[in-house]
């Protein structure tokens, strides 16, 4: 799945929830510094909102990538039904039956510029193909003008959800 072959993606367990944890805080300080408040929320008030990311891995929808000596290297969730915020944001459009929604893709800043994040996605578009899936759904602030560049580069926004702030919308057909 990845350019290093020494990497592995695992369904994510219960005993892994620390290390998803830690990954979503890393990156949420490191967003801070970029002017974003993009899962300030893991950082600011991480008891809140780790019930979220336990009943992800319980479902058996997180993933993580770890290295050949067992080092997180990112993690990833795929809901393959769509959450009460994927139905808060998509509206009608979640009704259908036909998307996977794609959240907390997070990668270690240790292997950061090293494309585990395009990675991961493309190995998502794998998974969501296996299930019969037809596209696949995912959100970010509008605000954070840098990951909304990135992924305008490859997939398309269609729309903006008015909703705890404004948040893109993007959707890849399979």
């Amino acid at each position: 799945m990845m350019k290093d072959p020494d990497f592995l993606v695992r369904k994510a367990e219960p005993s892994d929830l620390a290390s998803v944890l830690f990954l979503l805080q890393q990156a949420g300080r490191w967003l801070q510094t970029k002017n974003t408040t993009q899962w300030d929320y893991y950082v600011t008030d991480l008891q809140e909102n780790t019930e979220e990311v336990s009943d992800s891995i319980d479902r058996e929808n997180t993933y993580i990538v770890e290295s050949d000596n067992g080092e997180c290297v990112a993690s990833i969730t795929l809901e393959m039904a769509p959450t009460g915020w994927d139905r808060s944001i998509w509206g009608n459009d979640a009704k259908k039956d036909d998307a996977v929604y794609l959240h907390r893709i997070v990668v270690n800043r240790k292997f950061a510029g090293k494309e585990v994040g395009s990675e991961l996605i493309k190995w998502a578009v794998e998974r969501a193909k296996e299930k019969g899936k037809k596209r696949i759904r995912f959100d970010c602030l509008a605000s954070n003008v840098g990951l909304n560049r990135y992924y305008q580069k490859w997939y398309r926004r269609v729309g903006i959800a008015d909703i705890y702030g404004q948040h893109s919308k993007y959707e890849m057909e399979l």
